[in-house]
C-alpha cells in the first residue's frame, strides 16, 4: 500500500507555492490570474509550508530539500553549506522565503519546480490548433480544443 503524503493532490486544481518577494514567483502567479482555471496559490511570505511538506515536495521532485533552494540568495559562501543536512536547509527555507525563488507547482501526482514563468501553462495543456492554417491562403483558422485534458508536462526527461 502506498504511503498518504501530508500535501492535498487535486486533478482538477494547481497548487502554487511561491513567494511574492521574487521575480519568477509573482510572474507565474500572473500567468496563473489571466486564466480561467482552479488554483491554489500559498505565498511563503504570508504562509508557512511545514517541514513535511517540504521534504515531501522534494521526495516528488526527486531531490534534496537543499536543491529547492537558490543559494545565490544568501549571504554566505557555498564552502560553510557544503555539511548543511536537510534540517539545517528547512531552517533556512522557514526564516527567508525569498530563497524559493522558484515556485513549485502540484497537480495531482505531477511536482514541478518553475524555471521559466509560462511553464506554468503546461499544466493546463498545450493548445496548437489553428496554427498550420492561414487566414491569408483562404484557410479559416481551427480555433477549437483538439486535445482532451492532456497535459504536457514530461519535458525534461
Amino acid at each position: 500500500m502506498k504511503d498518504m503524503g501530508v500535501i492535498a493532490r487535486n486533478e482538477n486544481q494547481l497548487t502554487l507555492i511561491y513567494s511574492s518577494n521574487t521575480r519568477v514567483g509573482t510572474h507565474t502567479l500572473s500567468y496563473l490570474t489571466g486564466i480561467d482555471e482552479r488554483y491554489l496559490a500559498i505565498d511563503l511570505a504570508k504562509t508557512k509550508v511545514s517541514d513535511t511538506q517540504w521534504a515531501e515536495i522534494a521526495d516528488a521532485l526527486g531531490v534534496k530539500i537543499g536543491d529547492l533552494i537558490d543559494k545565490r540568495q544568501l549571504d554566505i559562501d557555498s564552502e560553510s553549506t557544503s555539511n548543511f543536512g536537510s534540517n539545517d536547509w528547512l531552517k533556512i527555507i522557514q526564516n527567508n522565503d525569498s530563497v524559493i525563488s522558484q515556485p513549485i507547482a502540484i497537480m495531482g501526482s505531477k511536482t514541478k519546480q518553475i524555471n521559466n514563468p509560462p511553464e506554468i501553462l503546461e499544466f493546463f495543456g498545450v493548445e496548437s490548433a489553428g496554427l498550420n492554417q492561414s487566414p491569408l491562403k483562404g484557410d479559416k483558422p481551427d480555433i477549437e480544443s483538439t486535445t482532451e485534458k492532456e497535459r504536457f508536462i514530461e519535458k525534461n526527461k
